[in-house]
C-alpha cells in the first residue's frame, strides 16, 4: 500500500483515488477555453479557476505538468488567448495601457525595443615627413581612387 499525501492509504496505481485524471483535466481545459472565448472580459483564467470553479491558481501548473503533452498544450492555447485579446483590447484603448503591457512583459515574453545608431567619426593626423616615397605615392592613389 502506498501513501499519498495526508493518512489516505491506497494501493500502488489505483486510480479511483486518483482526483485529476487527463479526461476531467481535458474536461477543464476546454471549459476555460470555451469561458475565455465568450466575452471580451473573459482574459485572465486565474479569474476561471478562482471565481467560476473555485480551484487554486497552481493548478494549471500541477496538470500540466501531470499531462503535458494534452493539457498542457491546451494551457498554451489559453495563454495565447490571453495575449491576443490583451493586444485587441489594448490597441482599441478598451484597457489601461500601462497595465496590459505590463501584463504581455511580465506574463507572455514581451519586450521593449530600443533602437539607437551611433555613428563615429576617426579622425588620424599622419605625419608625413616619417613616410616614404613609396607610401605617399600609393596614399596619393588612394585618395584620387575616393575621389571618382
Amino acid at each position: 500500500m502506498a501513501n499519498q499525501g495526508g493518512n489516505t492509504k491506497f494501493k500502488k496505481g489505483d486510480k479511483a483515488a486518483e482526483k485529476w485524471t487527463e479526461e476531467k483535466a481535458l474536461d477543464l481545459a476546454d471549459e476555460l477555453i470555451a469561458w475565455m472565448k465568450k466575452e471580451d472580459v473573459n482574459i485572465f483564467y486565474e479569474d476561471f479557476l478562482f471565481i467560476e470553479k473555485d480551484l487554486y491558481k497552481e493548478l494549471t501548473s500541477y496538470l500540466s505538468n501531470k499531462f503535458p503533452k494534452s493539457f498542457g498544450l491546451k494551457i498554451k492555447r489559453a495563454k495565447k488567448i490571453q495575449e491576443i485579446k490583451l493586444k485587441k483590447l489594448g490597441v482599441l484603448d478598451q484597457l489601461n495601457a500601462t497595465m496590459t503591457r505590463f501584463t504581455l512583459i511580465n506574463n507572455h515574453g514581451w519586450k521593449d525595443k530600443i533602437d539607437s545608431t551611433v555613428e563615429q567619426t576617426v579622425k588620424t593626423e599622419i605625419d608625413y615627413s616619417k613616410l616614404d616615397a613609396g607610401t605617399i605615392k600609393n596614399i596619393i592613389e588612394q585618395l584620387k581612387s575616393n575621389e571618382t
